[in-house]
């Protein structure tokens, strides 16, 4: 697991195994953390080591000033070597003058040892993470009196210490004392190797086991040219802005957040691991209506990460005036609460969290007033209530102890709507399926449901389920139609609803009322519209009489099956 940069302690080693500098990863130490003055929430990293020779300040051959013409400018906002920290340039493109007189600094320009016009930025080394991490530090340094003296204000993502920040007295108070500083023995510092074998400055004190010099920021205010710096026994000391052979030990700040390994490497150093959090899920949604007693389903948007690492989600909740309580932990984006009996307010927040333990801001519902309703019931359970063969009713009571309370229910048959009417509570209803209905209905299986609404936002459902198998349909009248004489043509129409493949048949006869009808099929004339003439012309009853029967055989065929009407006329 990763841990956040801040629970280092002051002293401690950190890397970014892409950020290098001389072709190796630079190693920082924490230097303070929250430091007074310097972005809230940062840490302050500052080289374990001396990284590099450079000077300060070139020699500027055209300033008016003699000291600076010879020994360059101790100006920090000024500087090369300022311009050179912060620049992600690439070699001999990061130098621009600064001001009329401003010069590069190339080697004769810098006492003769290490000109570093020609080489990239400082910053051109660094990894895109970690150049996206850096935080602008707004820092005092002092000035020299020729400039006016005091201090002056700049922002740098790449910066010296003051004296002051390493427990030292300059000139002028520039911020506050970092805490890695309290002695000589903790300004000490030793170049890298790679600082050593970079170097074209030759010394025998100057080598990657022996403390050397480095750089500070304030001017030493009683000339034009001196810059205050750490001697190599850790006390102060000043030199010649254009010397090219003083240290270069840079600071710089990063968000605490930022995670680090678990544990150092070879070198003793943390790895900072580039994690970004995932963002604020895009929404979260709580009824608008939350019951006591009742379920609340809460559902919230996707969190996206540029790392590609979202884990889960954390739900949390709010109720009355409590505190944030964490009620759900994973990769799902619903959750279903049940609001309780003593709630009056209840709110939630979401938040995204990734597999390196960033979290997201959070995602917050407004708080919702919690109704105390008592939903209706229905009586029963649900039930399937097998194979029907025809119309049928199911009768139903709804009750509800609330009182004062307009109970609505709506009956539907599979998806469709029968009727909502206001009922009575306690009162018996029947759900009819009546005739015309069964017969739209195919075979299969089908669902009544009753839905009770107490305007409230209590509901109660009641669902019962049935099937129907019907193969055939035949039926006729169930009295004749009284003639005074045999019926000697007739023409009929029969609105239906018939599948391909059904096997649909129309027989008619003029005796009607005799024990034996005699059937004639009509069906042709009854598909083609036209009239059809009886052949029969005797009877065995004492009246003559009209009727027709008609079959239906589904034979396997599959749809909508029904006859809905039949009409016409006979003579």
């Amino acid at each position: 697991m990763a841990k956040a940069l801040s629970t280092l302690a002051v002293g401690a080693l950190i890397k970014d195994t892409g950020t290098l500098y001389n072709g190796k990863p630079i190693v920082w130490k924490i230097a303070d953390k929250n430091h007074a003055g310097y972005p809230a929430n940062s840490v302050t990293l500052i080289t374990e080591r001396i990284i590099s020779l450079k000077c300060f300040d070139a020699i500027e051959s055209g300033n008016t000033d003699s000291n600076r013409r010879s020994y360059g400018n101790n100006r920090w906002i000024f500087s090369n070597v300022r311009q050179w920290l912060n620049s992600q340039a690439a070699a001999g493109k990061w130098y621009s003058a600064q001001h009329s007189a401003d010069a590069p600094p190339t080697k004769a320009n810098s006492a003769g040892y290490n000109g570093y016009d020609t080489k990239p930025g400082f910053l051109a080394g660094f990894s895109a993470s970690f150049l996206a991490a850096l935080l602008d530090t707004t820092h005092t340094v002092g000035k020299a009196s020729v400039d006016g003296g005091g201090t002056e204000t700049c922002t740098d993502k790449i910066f010296f210490a003051t004296c002051t920040e390493v427990g030292l007295t300059g000139d002028a108070t520039c911020g506050t004392k970092l805490a890695l500083f309290s002695d000589n023995n903790s300004r000490l510092a030793k170049p890298t190797a790679e600082a050593v074998s970079e170097s074209d400055y030759t010394n025998s004190s100057f080598n990657a086991n022996s403390n050397w010099y480095w750089w500070l920021a304030d001017a030493y205010a009683s000339d034009s040219y001196g810059v205050r710096s750490v001697y190599s026994s850790g006390a102060l000391s000043d030199a010649s802005a254009y010397y090219g052979y003083w240290g270069v030990r840079p600071l710089c700040n990063l968000k605490s957040e930022i995670l680090v390994s678990d544990t150092t490497d070879s070198d003793g150093a943390y790895t900072i691991i580039w994690n970004r959090a995932p963002s604020a899920p895009g929404s979260i949604n709580v009824p608008a209506q939350v019951l006591s007693e009742q379920n609340v389903t809460v559902t919230w948007g996707v969190s996206t990460d540029e790392d590609g690492s979202v884990s889960g989600y954390t739900l949390e909740r709010k109720v009355n005036d409590e505190s944030w309580a964490q009620i759900y932990k994973g990769i799902n984006r619903t959750y279903t609460d049940t609001a309780g009996a003593t709630w009056q307010t209840v709110a939630y927040r979401v938040k995204a969290y990734d597999n390196a333990g960033a979290d997201s801001e959070y995602t917050t519902s407004p708080a919702r007033a919690v109704v105390h309703n008592t939903p209706p019931a229905i009586s029963g359970t649900n039930t399937n209530l097998g194979e029907k063969t025809g119309a049928f009713a199911q009768a139903y009571t709804v009750t509800d102890i609330d009182g004062g309370q307009t109970l609505t229910v709506t009956e539907k048959i599979d998806d469709t709507v029968k009727r909502s009417h206001t009922v009575t509570s306690g009162q018996e209803y029947s759900f009819n399926v009546t005739a015309e209905e069964w017969v739209k209905l195919s075979n299969g299986s089908h669902t009544l449901t009753i839905t009770a609404d107490d305007g409230t936002g209590g509901t109660a459902t009641r669902t019962y389920t049935f099937s129907k198998n019907v193969s055939e349909i035949e039926f006729q009248l169930a009295t004749p139609l009284a003639t005074d004489d045999a019926v000697t043509k007739a023409i009929m129409s029969v609105a239906r609803q018939i599948p391909a493949g059904a096997e649909f048949t129309v027989e008619a006869c003029n005796n009607g009322n005799d024990a034996s009808p005699t059937w004639e099929d009509v069906t042709q004339a009854v598909t083609s519209g036209s009239k059809f003439f009886f052949s029969n012309t005797t009877k065995t009853a004492a009246e003559w009489g009209f009727n027709f029967r008609i079959k239906v055989k589904r034979n396997g065929a599959i749809g909508d099956c029904f006859i809905s009407s039949v009409g016409g006329n006979f003579e």
